[in-house]
C-alpha cells in the first residue's frame, strides 16, 4: 500500500505543478492583455512611473547604492530589485522589458497563490480563482495592473494567503518566510501579517519554530524599514487626522463596489426628476460591519472551524491594509487593491463548500454572469495604459537635446507625465534629473 500512496502522491504533486506553471502563463498574458487592450501601444510605450525612475537611478549611480536608498520615507526593494534586469535592456526598450518583467512576477504570484490553495484543499476552481484574482479584479486595472511599482500588492496577497492557509511541507514554510522577509523589506504595511501570524501560532495551526521563523523575518524587514523612515533625508509625511480616517471610511465602500463597474456609491438622479442621497455615514457603517464580521468569525472558530477563522483572519487584514496608509496621508485607489483582493479572497474560501456541493452548470452558469458584469473593466483605464508621453519617443527628445549640448542636465518623463513637480520632493539618485553625459552613453 505504502507504494501506492507515494505514487498518488506524486502523481498529485505534478498534476499541481503543471497547473500551477499553466496558471502563471494564464495569468501573465491577462495582465499584458489588460494594459494591450487599453491602448494598443502601451506595451512598448508606456513606462511607468516608477518603473522608469528606479532603472534610470542605476544608470546614475549603481545597483546597490539605488535598492538602499529610501523612496517616499521607506524600503521599497522588491521594485528597485526589479529595475536591474530593466537597466540591462537598451533605453529605448525600457516599457517592453518592465512590462514584461510585471506580468512575469504576476504569473509567479499566480502559480504560487493555487499551490497554497491546493494544498489547503481548496476545490479546484476556487483555487484557480484565487490564482487569476488580482489579474482580473476590475479594480486592479485601475492602476496597479502590470506595474513593477505595485508589486507589493502582490506580495502582501500572496504572503497573507501563505500564512492563513498554512502548509503542512517544511519547503513551503521556507518559501513563505523569503516571501515575509521581502515584503517586510518592500512594504511597512507588512506589520499587518505578525498578528496573523501569532493567531495561526495561538491556534496550533503553524510550528512554533515556522511562526518564529515567519515572525523574525518580518521583524528583521520592519526594522530595517524603521530605520530607514527615520533617517531618512526626505521622510514620508504623516498625519492622521478625522478628515484621514473618514476619506478611508469612505472609501471602503465605494472600493467594493468595484466588484459591480458601473455601480457607484453617492447622489444620483432618478428617472430624471428625483435626487437620491446616500446616508453620510456609509462608510463607516460598512467597516463597523466588517469589523464585526471578521471578529465574530475569528472568535466563533477558533477551535474548530478553521475555514472561518480564515475568512475573520482576511477580512479585518484587508480593513487593516486599506487603513494604514490612508490614515496617513491621503487616500488613494492603490491603497484599496489589497483589501479589495483579500475581501474577494474571503468570499471565495467562504463559498468553497458550496461550490464543492454545486452541480458544474451552476458553477458556470456563475462565472458568466461574473465574467459579463467584469468584461467592461477588463481594459486598463485610460490612466494606466495611456503612453503620456509615449517612452520611445521621449527617449528620442532627451537624446536630441543632449546630442547639442552634453554639459546639459536633462529630464526624462514617465507616465502619466510623472513624476509631478519636475520631482521636487525627490532625491538624487533616485531623481529624473540625469546629466547629458550619461545620456551621451546611450547614443554611442
Amino acid at each position: 500500500m505504502v507504494p501506492d500512496v507515494e505514487q498518488h502522491r506524486s502523481v498529485s504533486g505534478r498534476s499541481t505543478a503543471l497547473i500551477a506553471v499553466a496558471l502563471g502563463v494564464i495569468a501573465g498574458v491577462i495582465s499584458l492583455l489588460r494594459l494591450w487592450l487599453g491602448d494598443r501601444s502601451a506595451l512598448t510605450e508606456v513606462l511607468w512611473a516608477e518603473d522608469g525612475l528606479f532603472p534610470l537611478c542605476i544608470h546614475k549611480a549603481d545597483f546597490l547604492t539605488c535598492t538602499a536608498q529610501p523612496f517616499a520615507g521607506y524600503l521599497l526593494l522588491l521594485p528597485r530589485a526589479l529595475a536591474w534586469p530593466v537597466s540591462v535592456f537598451p533605453i529605448e526598450q525600457w516599457a517592453l522589458a518592465a512590462n514584461l518583467l510585471a506580468a512575469l512576477l504576476a504569473g509567479g504570484v499566480a502559480a504560487l497563490v493555487y499551490v497554497f490553495a491546493r494544498r489547503y484543499g481548496l476545490t479546484l476552481f476556487v483555487s484557480v480563482a484565487l490564482a487569476l484574482l488580482p489579474v482580473i479584479a476590475p479594480m486592479s486595472g485601475l492602476e496597479a495592473i502590470n506595474a513593477l511599482g505595485s508589486s507589493y500588492m502582490l506580495l502582501l496577497y500572496v504572503t497573507t494567503l501563505g500564512i492563513v492557509l498554512g502548509q503542512p511541507s517544511r519547503a513551503w514554510w521556507w518559501i513563505l518566510v523569503i516571501l515575509a522577509l521581502l515584503t517586510a523589506l518592500t512594504i511597512p504595511s507588512a506589520v499587518v501579517l505578525l498578528p496573523l501570524v501569532l493567531v495561526q501560532l495561538l491556534r496550533g495551526r503553524m510550528a512554533g519554530l515556522y511562526a518564529g521563523l515567519v515572525a523574525g523575518a518580518l521583524v528583521i524587514g520592519l526594522i530595517a524599514q524603521a530605520w530607514v523612515a527615520f533617517t531618512a533625508e526626505t521622510p514620508r509625511p504623516v498625519s492622521v487626522t478625522a478628515e484621514t480616517l473618514s476619506s478611508w471610511a469612505d472609501s471602503v465602500p465605494i472600493s467594493l463596489l468595484t466588484y459591480a463597474p458601473g455601480l457607484s456609491l453617492g447622489e444620483y438622479s432618478f428617472f430624471s426628476n428625483f435626487t437620491l442621497t446616500p446616508f453620510s455615514g456609509t462608510g463607516w457603517l460598512v467597516v463597523g460591519v466588517l469589523m464585526v464580521l471578521g471578529v465574530i468569525l475569528l472568535v466563533r472558530g477558533w477551535s474548530d472551524a478553521d475555514r472561518q477563522v480564515i475568512v475573520g483572519l482576511l477580512v479585518l487584514a484587508g480593513l487593516a491594509f486599506g487603513l494604514i496608509p490612508s490614515a496617513i496621508g491621503d487616500a488613494n485607489n492603490r491603497y484599496f487593491v489589497v483589501p479589495v483582493l483579500l475581501w474577494g479572497a474571503a468570499l471565495l474560501i467562504a463559498l468553497d463548500p458550496v461550490i464543492r456541493r454545486s452541480r458544474w452548470w451552476v458553477t458556470a452558469l456563475v462565472v458568466a454572469v461574473v465574467v459579463a458584469v467584469w468584461w467592461p473593466a477588463l481594459p486598463a483605464s485610460w490612466y494606466r495604459s495611456t503612453p503620456a508621453p509615449p517612452w520611445t519617443q521621449e527617449v528620442e527628445r532627451v537624446k536630441a537635446v543632449c546630442v547639442s549640448d552634453p554639459s546639459l542636465m536633462e529630464r526624462p518623463i514617465m507616465s502619466p507625465y510623472w513624476p509631478p513637480n519636475w520631482g521636487d520632493g525627490l532625491d538624487e539618485p533616485t531623481h529624473p534629473n540625469i546629466p547629458c553625459t550619461t545620456v551621451y552613453r546611450w547614443i554611442s
